[in-house]
């Protein structure tokens, strides 16, 4: 059957988006081969945690020795967010000790569920549990049966329990350390560039593609993300349909309300051709309507327009900013390269699990004794630190931060709203008045 007229304009803005060149180059990005993805290694939790058991057995034939693991026991040391438990542990060991005697196992049994990964390093006299959340979140009493279970096992052994995500949420168990993926890619980053001369070719070629793998998840290209978003903009009906078909279950989003009363009227004919055209471009469509709806840089762009700052990113996963109030003093001291927005001081945003918003205040990387000078004056006026964010090799520390529960996150609003609220708050008042008073005495 021969579409309608009206049909056929509807239908033409499909073409015209297959033949934009943003598009086809948004789509090249995509495209480039990946065996990894192939396997579809990048959609499973077990998969991940398979590449992160090879690698953290120094014993296996990737022929790295102890590299991975030592390296991840000493991002979980100097990570800020464990700061308050390295003391539990004779760290300064994990650089030096022999690790040869690591045994790694995969999905230890519990009784009532399976531990991820559970390394037993007889050395250190540690077992390092981690708990890997790649996609899924966790049950409830989940961690405190983990670590109960293993420290009835390994009596003898210090427990060092690990919740691995994406990006560094928090565990509802006080006990567990800190970890994220950008952890893990940093780590194997770095050994692929210091020792590219004495890896194997196709240990190399493995960690190369499980790294861009990761990349994709973790880096944010903006520069593509504001691509996706202004062809959705531009394209947003043929995007609709494309994305409506090949997906029923999501038919029932209001924002697709309109391309699914459009489906209702074509063919079974139109509606084949139709997901043959989403199937090919099947990456870049679903990536750009991710973009489309990530409300966090959008809530935050009326968020920043509201408090009308001057100097501040509508990051796509943690917008940032500083205050006008503090631009004087933070002009007067040392510009910044590749930090935030290269000042010395930095707020931010971010999403956490299902519901949180978090806010965040850092003192960043500026030359030693005007950071101390600057982390001194902030204490005297009552804000409280962790002690070891003065030390001298410290780049990052933490002055201030807070969460709130957003009511509706699929909606700019409220995500706007808990961000003003944040930074209404009682505490936030006193903690800016009191940053303010040691800003003015720098």
């Amino acid at each position: 059957m021969n579409p309608t007229s009206e049909q056929s304009i509807q239908l033409d803005t499909i073409l015209q988006l297959e033949n934009a060149p943003e598009f086809n180059r948004l789509h090249q990005q995509f495209e480039q081969f990946n065996p990894l993805k192939v396997l579809r290694v990048d959609h499973y939790e077990i998969r991940h945690s398979n590449v992160l058991a090879w690698l953290l057995d120094p014993n296996e034939n990737h022929r790295l020795g102890s590299f991975f693991l030592r390296k991840l026991l000493m991002h979980l040391i100097t990570k800020q967010d464990n700061e308050d438990k390295i003391h539990l542990f004779d760290y300064l060991a994990f650089s030096h000790q022999a690790l040869s005697d690591v045994i790694v196992h995969r999905e230890w049994y519990t009784g009532n569920g399976s531990i991820d990964l559970l390394i037993d390093i007889p050395t250190l006299n540690i077992t390092l549990l981690i708990e890997n959340k790649f996609h899924s979140s966790e049950s409830s009493g989940q961690l405190t049966r983990y670590i109960t279970h293993v420290k009835d096992m390994f009596p003898n052994r210090n427990v060092l329990p690990v919740y691995l995500t994406l990006s560094s949420d928090l565990p509802s168990h006080e006990d567990y350390w800190v970890l994220d993926y950008g952890d893990v890619l940093t780590i194997i980053k770095q050994e692929l560039e210091l020792n590219r001369a004495t890896i194997a070719d196709n240990i190399y070629d493995f960690l190369t593609y499980y790294t861009n793998l990761l990349e994709e998840r973790l880096v944010d290209n903006e520069e593509a993300d504001r691509t996706a978003l202004q062809l959705y903009q531009e394209n947003t009906l043929a995007i609709q349909l494309l994305f409506a078909n090949a997906n029923p279950s999501k038919q029932k989003q209001v924002d697709l309300r309109k391309a699914t009363r459009i489906l209702k009227t074509l063919d079974e004919d139109t509606k084949r051709h139709l997901r043959i055209i989403y199937n090919r471009k099947r990456q870049t469509i679903d990536h750009i309507i991710k973009v489309s709806g990530n409300i966090l840089p959008q809530a935050f762009e009326s968020f920043a327009n509201e408090l009308q700052l001057n100097v501040y990113s509508a990051h796509s996963r943690v917008p940032n900013f500083v205050m006008n109030e503090w631009l004087p003093t933070l002009e007067r001291l040392p510009r910044l390269k590749r930090y935030w927005l290269n000042y010395a001081l930095i707020m931010w945003f971010e999403r956490k699990g299902d519901k949180r918003l978090k806010l965040y205040v850092e003192v960043g990387p500026i030359p030693y004794e005007q950071r101390l000078h600057l982390l001194e004056t902030v204490e005297k006026r009552g804000i409280t630190f962790m002690k070891s964010g003065k030390q001298e090799g410290k780049k990052f520390t933490r002055i201030y931060t807070d969460t709130m529960d957003v009511p509706d996150w699929t909606t700019a609003s409220h995500v706007h709203q808990t961000m003003k609220d944040l930074v209404e708050t009682d505490a936030f008042r006193d903690f800016n008045e009191q940053l303010l008073d040691a800003l003015h005495r720098v």
